[in-house]
């Protein structure tokens, strides 16, 4: 049977009806212009036909590509239809890979709030947009629906969403659930099509108590006697950093203890 019929102008060019290629391809061509690939096979004694995408989403040479393959299926006596629908069963939603990306990690991660933080991202940006989406079938103009209106104004945030998002897809990728080129990547991929957070990123610091105040502020600490009064004139006085106050307080109020 003759195949590769077809020329790629005629097939941009057609108008309303059927245009075989050979070996059961054939584009149609419906009354409004639409156009689609539709492959025929023999499985089992039985003629069924398959739809292979839409043109120009599909060109002639993925077409023709699918074609062969289906075909070659359809030769051993595996009918393609079902077993690309077994196959898409098999691909999980980008909520059911996140969950089973956040399982597969968590415990190496340095604390429970870290695996929180994953979770609450995800739910709230990522999961209304793609979460009921098979993770094959994400693309990049998914990710800046997610990312466009967050990315200038909860920078931080987004560049998270971006990064947490981007690990779950290398996951899927992984597993083969996917096309390893990720839509989600930021080097060599977003970076060409958002500003680079250093570029939008406000930083705001904290308004610093004018100095003529200090030693009346000192004087309320000191006699709150409360511990978190005690660990923030220890700060004040020693321009240590949090996580040291925190280790150093409770030794010295041991120290205190044994000393009286």
């Amino acid at each position: 049977m003759a195949i590769h019929k077809l020329k790629p102008r005629k097939v941009a060019t057609a108008t309303t009806g059927k245009y075989e290629d050979g070996g059961g391809l054939r584009l149609v061509v419906s009354m409004a212009g639409a156009k689609k690939w539709v492959l025929r096979f023999t499985i089992n004694g039985k003629r069924r036909e398959m739809g292979l995408g839409s043109y120009p989403d599909v060109s002639l040479a993925v077409a023709r590509t699918k074609a062969s393959e289906f075909r070659q299926q359809a030769a051993a006596g595996i009918d393609p239809i079902d077993a690309r629908l077994a196959k898409h069963q098999k691909i999980p939603t980008v909520t059911t890979c996140a969950a089973r990306y956040i399982r597969s990690h968590r415990h190496g991660w340095k604390n429970a709030k870290h695996a929180r933080q994953w979770v609450s991202t995800i739910k709230t940006y990522a999961r209304p947009v793609i979460g009921s989406k098979r993770v094959d079938a994400v693309n990049t103009e998914d990710i800046l629906k997610i990312l466009s209106p967050i990315w200038t104004t909860k920078t931080e945030t987004a560049k998270r969403v971006q990064g947490r998002i981007e690990n779950i897809l290398d996951f899927a990728a992984a597993h083969k659930y996917r096309d390893p080129l990720n839509p989600a990547r930021w080097r060599g991929h977003l970076d060409k099509l958002l500003p680079k957070p250093s570029q939008v990123k406000t930083i705001t610091h904290h308004p610093a108590m004018p100095y003529t105040n200090v030693p009346a502020f000192m004087a309320k600490l000191s006699n709150n006697g409360s511990l978190s009064a005690l660990a923030l004139r220890f700060l004040i006085l020693t321009a240590t950093r949090t996580s040291e106050v925190l280790l150093r307080i409770p030794v010295a109020m041991n120290a205190d203890s044994g000393a009286s």
